[in-house]
């Protein structure tokens, strides 16, 4: 009988316990970015793309920014986010003060708040750095876009990738971006 006893009050003290959960919340640490080092807003957002040959496309674009920058004496944060969507989200809403892209993602009123840079003749079309207006951004990607096609490091990222380029390459880019040299 006593060990009857102790089994019945093993089982009703479970059940109280049991009982007693059903109103608790959970308190575990919340997992931020901060919990991995330092965060940093991104100044140039690219998105990826689904098409095989966009994407190569896209790490080849982040490739020629970074040189340019580099070029120009900056070292912007550049983000690929996972979509379009997110991507011109974060230019429109002042998130970001560059996107990587394509010269579509403008509808043709915005066009004029903003400087397009074409910088890359893709696979799956032109690649352009689209600037919000009054950024000394636009002006230091430019210099260094000038600067790395001069010494010919320009044309050595893209032969690497995508191997041997028209030989008026170089002039096309150029045609397309008025006032350069």
């Amino acid at each position: 009988m006593k060990n009857y006893n102790n089994r019945t009050i093993v089982r009703l003290s479970a059940l109280f316990l049991l009982a007693c959960t059903f109103g608790a919340q959970a308190t575990a640490p919340r997992i931020t970015a901060q919990l991995f080092g330092e965060e940093r807003k991104a100044d140039i957002v690219a998105y990826q793309s689904a098409m095989p040959e966009a994407q190569s496309d896209s790490a080849l674009a982040v490739q020629i920014v970074t040189e340019a920058f580099k070029a120009a004496g900056k070292t912007p944060v550049v983000d690929v986010l996972p979509s379009k969507q997110l991507a011109t989200y974060a230019l429109f809403n002042n998130d970001a003060v560059a996107l990587i892209g394509s010269p579509q993602d403008l509808a043709v009123k915005d066009k004029k708040q903003y400087n397009v840079v074409t910088f890359y003749l893709g696979a799956a079309g032109d690649v352009v750095l689209i600037f919000a207006h009054g950024t000394g951004l636009h002006k230091a990607f430019v210099a260094g876009m000038q600067k790395i096609i001069k010494s010919g490091k320009y044309l050595e990222i893209i032969e690497k990738s995508r191997g041997k380029l028209p030989a008026d390459y170089v002039k096309r880019i150029k045609r397309l971006n008025p006032g350069w040299k």
